[in-house]
């Protein structure tokens, strides 16, 4: 993913053309400071075809001069309404003034984020108020757009269980078996969430939210026609996650990430079917997608 930074007053224009050769219909005055995602950025003589994230006065599509602008490879935060950027993840009003700024919406390029309780910590490509570490609330935030990264090399799932599987002992669960289902009546099972077994929840914390995580599954399965769904990757301790390549923060730690496949989709149709519906993180490669309960929405490729 790619940001867009505005370094001077500008035009968003309809045509790669003089503004002055346009209607007032086909062009918007842009303020310097304003910044927004681009999924493609294209250079056409002087101007640049951007392709927005989501629409600007009704259009996606928008040619800017090229010296007007800066294009960055950054995620991009996307601030759906007036908040307050802090420099701690704490209730703004036990901040002093010189702590916290108040931030209308907007859109924002981040070289970085970290899940930090109710808060996402950020790092600006550009200061503000000669900060670039500061937090927000995630009820604040609507999309994240994540730059592509690698996938993590996770083995292939077990085969298919004949029977009820291996008894496991699971934090705040008990004695359980593996081919059990996750939650009662549903499709989802132990064996899929824990790896055959291989990978118990470190907590009682964990385990509830694989059950939470079946039961939202549960509903991506209906939306994709109660397609069969083959789970590649669910929790992952520590350890195995680091072995696999996955991310630092990645939410299969804490077991609410799953990468699956689904039936006779492509990751690509899994992905344009999910997007406009699901509020969490969804990420997709060539060979899965990644689907968890972020409460925030978060898009990105694999890139391979």
């Amino acid at each position: 993913m790619s940001t867009v930074i505005v370094t001077q007053d500008t035009i968003f224009k309809t045509k790669p053309v003089q503004s002055s050769a346009l209607s007032e219909s086909e062009k918007i005055t842009i303020a310097k400071g304003n910044e927004y995602g681009v999924k493609i950025a294209e250079k056409e003589g002087s101007h640049y075809k951007l392709t927005l994230d989501h629409e600007l006065v009704g259009r996606t599509v928008w040619y800017a001069f090229e010296s007007h602008i800066q294009v960055v490879e950054a995620a991009t935060l996307v601030i759906t309404q007036d908040t307050v950027f802090k420099t701690k993840p704490i209730q703004s009003s036990d901040l002093p003034d010189s702590e916290k700024i108040a931030v209308s919406q907007r859109e924002l390029a981040i070289k970085s984020f970290e899940d930090v309780g109710s808060h996402l910590k950020v790092i600006l490509v550009n200061p503000i108020n000669d900060r670039r570490e500061w937090y927000v609330f995630e009820g604040h935030i609507d999309m994240l757009s994540i730059e592509n990264y690698a996938p993590p090399q996770d083995p292939p799932p077990p085969p298919p269980p004949q029977d009820r599987g291996r008894l496991i002992a699971v934090p705040g669960k008990g004695r359980i078996y593996t081919n059990d289902p996750i939650v009662s009546g549903a499709n989802f099972t132990w064996d899929e969430a824990t790896k055959g077994g291989s990978r118990i929840p470190e907590n009682a914390n964990i385990t509830n939210n694989i059950v939470s995580m079946a039961g939202k599954m549960q509903s991506v399965r209906e939306k994709l026609g109660d397609r069969s769904i083959s789970v590649t990757s669910w929790y992952r301790p520590p350890a195995i996650n680091r072995a696999v390549g996955g991310a630092r923060n990645s939410t299969h730690l804490q077991g609410y990430g799953v990468d699956f496949n689904a039936a006779g989709l492509s990751p690509r149709e899994v992905q344009r079917i999910l997007d406009p519906w699901w509020s969490g993180g969804l990420g997709y490669g060539r060979t899965f997608t990644h689907l968890d309960g972020r409460n925030y929405r978060a898009r990105w490729n694999y890139g391979s």
